[in-house]
């Protein structure tokens, strides 16, 4: 009874511990991505009084995302760690990987802590992958692509481009497909393969009615950019005039093609003038182009001085994103994480590869095993069956004698088949003796087929038979190879060395085969 009692009170706690989620939060989860405003109604209606700590931490959670989403912007990072300390003791893969995500955000958007935010972007990626989430995905690799573009790591850019490319495939989402091809473009652009970059910049424009203002810009400025490096002066100016149609006050990457432009056709002031107004700090490789630029069109003016000082600045400005970017650092802490992560999933693999064929050897020794006692004891089985027919032939043969009832034709063929028992049990005796011989004169009977073996302990039990009722009641179920060991050791007295000459074994697997012997003692 006291052990119902306790069953019922473990069930209880269990079932308390795994209590049903805040329906409300549980709303807001499910749309937080697609209707992140909606979200932050909702979660804006519970009441974090009646709130359970896990509920609390979920809360938590969705209003620092919805933060971010909506407003963009975070009082600081303090309040999602708590979350990511949390859920990395008691969490699942969506809101771990989400906590970790945002974290990242916070503290490489808001914060300016390029390190730190990259650090939970890999996190963050390891639970996506490893949750095969491909949403969380999505999300990680356009912002680690987004990191690496900003710290001058053209390798990683393009190996992220290409990776938020196939996820947002694998999505179906035309919008962040078209992100993915203008990011690859990009990547492919700071590579120098400029052939690549050219059919990412040409496929994005597959997609250009679903682009925003900022975006379908960007892509009509690449693709100005794309015809300009080919010369083709008609089409750059088509494209350039359909960026200034879509430009808002962010994309200004165009100025920089509009004054290549007007270097191309001689109007080198001009050009200046242009050029001057898209330098910015906000990006590094608009700037340093930009700064390239500008240095040419001043060797061009022949003011050789001013070319100069902007290429100072310009290595200068190169040398200080390098370096407050951590950029270095950041690539070589990604290659190592990669490394290692890499190293710890092929371990793991061989680990399973390693289980796998020990099952599998397990499986065929214990196959072989059976398969083994199994012929084993057919052999046993014909043996007795010769033996009990003759025995049932010679009571009938007897009986019919007694009553008068038999004809010779039957008590023939009774003594025929006693005859041919006899013949059988006689062939099994004799290949015994002669097993018996050879072990006598101590040959290896390492070659020896298990119905030779059958047929020696057949022959031993009718050669000592007081020996062989004490080892069957001495041992349960032993196999043949164990008996003939116990002949050699019990009966001929053989040393080890000789032992293992016989059975063609080291002298050292003789330990094993007594202790198996020795396990298979009645008690």
């Amino acid at each position: 009874m006291k052990k119902i009692v306790w069953i019922l009170i473990v069930i209880a706690m269990m079932t308390g511990c795994n209590e049903a989620r805040n329906p409300l939060l549980k709303e807001a989860a499910e749309i937080v991505h697609q209707r992140p405003d909606s979200a932050r109604v909702i979660i804006s209606k519970a009441d974090t009084a009646l709130l359970s700590k896990a509920d609390r931490v979920e809360y938590n959670l969705l209003k620092v995302m919805t933060d971010y989403i909506v407003l963009h912007q975070a009082e600081g990072d303090s309040l999602i760690s708590t979350c990511v300390d949390y859920y990395d003791q008691h969490g699942d893969a969506w809101h771990r990987g989400r906590a970790y995500y945002y974290r990242a955000g916070i503290r490489m958007r808001c914060l300016g802590e390029m390190v730190d935010g990259v650090k939970d972007y890999k996190v963050a990626e390891t639970i996506a992958e490893d949750a095969d989430e491909e949403l969380l995905k999505n999300m990680v690799y356009e912002n680690l692509a987004y990191a690496n573009y900003y710290c001058l790591n053209y390798t990683l850019l393009l190996n992220y481009s290409q990776k938020f490319l196939e996820s947002s495939r694998k999505m179906n989402d035309s919008v962040m497909t078209m992100r993915a091809l203008h990011m690859c473009a990009a990547g492919y652009a700071q590579m120098n393969l400029r052939d690549k970059a050219y059919d990412f910049i040409v496929k994005s424009l597959d997609y250009i009615d679903l682009a925003d203002s900022l975006l379908r810009s960007s892509i009509y400025c690449n693709v100005a950019v794309m015809y300009q490096e080919k010369n083709d002066e008609r089409n750059t100016q088509k494209y350039l005039d359909l960026w200034k149609k879509y430009k808002t006050a962010a994309s200004i990457k165009g100025n920089v093609t509009e004054a290549r432009l007007l270097k191309a056709q001689g109007h080198y002031e001009e050009a200046i003038e242009t050029v001057k107004s898209c330098i910015t700090l906000k990006d590094p490789f608009l700037h340093i182009s930009a700064m390239e630029l500008l240095a040419e069109l001043y060797e061009l003016t022949g003011d050789k001085g001013e070319a100069l000082e902007v290429k100072k600045l310009n290595d200068s400005f190169r040398d200080s994103v390098m370096t407050v970017n951590h950029s270095l650092e950041i690539a070589d802490w990604q290659q190592k994480y990669d490394e290692g992560r890499w190293e710890q999933k092929s371990r793991k693999r061989m680990m399973e590869m390693a289980g796998v064929i020990t099952f599998a050897i397990v499986l065929v020794l214990a196959i072989g095993i059976w398969w083994h006692r199994r012929r084993v004891h057919e052999l046993a089985f014909r043996l007795d069956e010769n033996a009990r027919r003759m025995t049932e032939n010679l009571a009938e043969i007897e009986r019919l004698q007694q009553s008068g009832e038999a004809s010779e034709q039957t008590i023939a063929e009774l003594n025929r088949q006693i005859d041919a028992s006899r013949q059988r049990i006689s062939n099994k005796l004799l290949i015994g003796t002669r097993c018996f011989v050879r072990i006598q004169q101590k040959e290896c009977i390492a070659d020896m087929t298990a119905e030779e073996r059958q047929c020696l302990i057949d022959y031993y039990a009718q050669l000592r038979p007081k020996a062989w009722q004490e080892w069957e009641h001495t041992y349960t179920s032993l196999t043949p190879s164990q008996y003939v060991f116990l002949i050699l050791q019990d009966d001929l007295h053989y040393d080890d060395d000789t032992i293992a000459q016989v059975l063609g074994v080291k002298p050292a697997s003789l330990r094993t085969l007594r202790s198996r012997i020795k396990g298979r003692e009645k008690n």
